[in-house]
C-alpha cells in the first residue's frame, strides 16, 4: 500500500514578507497540500501554521497547529475533490472550538472528537486566535459496512476515552514519528480503522462482533458491500476494491477467499446475474447494451460465460 508524507510550515515561507504576504503565500500552498479547507488569520497575533499528513492508500493522518480562527470546506471545494471518506477529528488544543456541521451546530471542547463527512461542507468559527486538531481520513463504504448508523454520530461531539481515543493518540504518535509508517503502512490503516469503528460502534453492535472475534468477518462484510455497489464498473479491480476498502490487495483476496469464492469469481457470478435480471424483464434493450452495462467489454466473452452459467444463450434467457 503506497505511503505519502507532506510538510507545510509558515517556517519554509520567504523572509521579509507582511503579515498580509505571508498568509496569502500560505494559503496558496496549504490549497496543493490538503484541498481539504481553507484557512482565515487571527488579526491579533503574528500569523503562524504548521502541518504534516501520512497517507496510507485512502487512510489519512493529519495535524494542524496554528492562529487562526477559522477553518472551513465549502461546497466547492467538495465539488473540487469528490472526497467520499469520512473525517474523523480531535481538538488537541486548550481552548473550546465551536463547529456547523450538516445544518447542526456543537461544540469541541478540548480532547473531544467529532465525525465530518467531507464529501459535505463544514465551519469551524469561534474567536480563538489557535487551533490545533488532528485528524484521521478513513473510506467511508468501509466504516459504514463496519459500523451500522455511523452517519447519525456525524456533527456531534464525541466524548474522549476508549478506542476513538487510542486511535487518535495512535495517530498522534506516528505523526511524530512518521518513520515508522514505512515498514507497516498496510497494518496501521487497518489498525486505524479497525479502532476508529470499535469506538464509534460502541454503539451498535459492532463491539459486541469484535469482542467474540469478528473484526476479520465486519472487514469482509464492507469488502462484499463495496463489491456489491461497484461491480457493473468495467474496470473494477481487485486492486481498486481493496483500495476503496482502505486495505491491501493480498489481504482483501485472502478474505474473499475465505469466504469460499476469489474476487474474480464473485465479480463474474455478479455481473451475470444481474443480465439475467435485465434479461428476464424482456426488455428491448440490445443484449450487447445489458452486457456492456454489466461490466463486461468483451461480447463473446459475455455469451460464453452466460451459457456456461445457465445453460442457454442470452437470446433464449430474455423474457423467460
Amino acid at each position: 500500500m503506497p505511503v505519502l508524507k507532506k510538510m507545510l510550515s509558515t517556517d519554509m515561507l520567504p523572509q521579509g514578507l507582511s503579515e498580509r504576504q505571508r498568509f496569502m503565500h500560505f494559503a496558496e500552498l496549504f490549497e496543493h497540500f490538503s484541498n481539504t479547507g481553507e484557512l482565515d488569520p487571527a488579526d491579533d497575533v503574528p500569523f503562524r501554521a504548521a502541518m504534516n499528513s501520512i497517507h496510507i492508500g485512502t487512510t489519512m493522518l493529519g495535524r494542524c497547529d496554528g492562529t487562526f480562527t477559522t477553518v472551513r470546506r465549502d461546497r466547492r471545494q467538495v465539488l473540487a475533490t469528490n472526497d467520499d471518506r469520512y473525517c474523523l477529528a480531535r481538538n488537541t488544543g486548550h481552548r473550546e472550538s465551536r463547529v456547523t456541521h450538516r445544518g447542526r451546530e456543537f461544540v469541541m471542547r478540548p480532547g473531544s472528537m467529532a465525525l465530518l463527512k467531507l464529501d459535505e461542507p463544514f465551519f469551524a468559527a469561534d474567536g480563538v486566535n489557535e487551533k490545533r486538531f488532528t485528524n484521521v481520513h478513513l473510506p467511508m463504504a468501509t466504516l459504514k459496512a463496519m459500523v451500522s448508523g455511523v452517519d447519525d454520530l456525524v456533527g456531534r461531539e464525541l466524548e474522549p476515552g476508549g478506542a476513538l481515543s487510542l486511535a487518535m493518540d495512535y495517530s498522534d504518535l506516528l505523526l511524530r514519528h512518521p518513520g515508522a509508517v514505512d515498514e507497516a503502512g498496510f497494518a496501521i490503516a487497518g489498525h486505524l480503522m479497525d479502532l476508529a469503528a470499535l469506538g464509534l460502534g460502541a454503539r451498535s453492535e459492532l463491539a459486541t462482533e469484535a469482542r467474540r472475534g469478528g473484526l476479520r468477518a465486519v472487514r469482509l462484510k464492507a469488502v462484499l458491500m463495496i463489491l456489491q455497489r461497484r461491480f457493473t464498473e468495467p474496470d473494477f479491480s481487485a486492486q481498486k476494491l481493496a483500495a476503496a476498502a482502505g486495505l491491501s490487495e493480498r489481504y482483501v483476496n485472502e478474505l474473499l477467499y475465505e469466504a469460499g469464492a476469489s474476487f474474480t469469481s464473485r465479480l463474474l457470478e455478479l455481473r451475470l446475474r444481474r443480465a439475467a435480471e435485465w434479461l428476464a424483464q424482456a426488455s428491448e434493450r440490445r443484449i450487447s447494451d445489458i452486457a456492456f452495462d454489466c461490466g463486461f467489454n468483451d461480447l463473446s466473452y459475455f455469451n460464453r460465460c452466460f451459457r456456461r452459467r445457465f445453460g442457454l444463450t442470452p437470446t433464449a434467457a430474455r423474457g423467460r
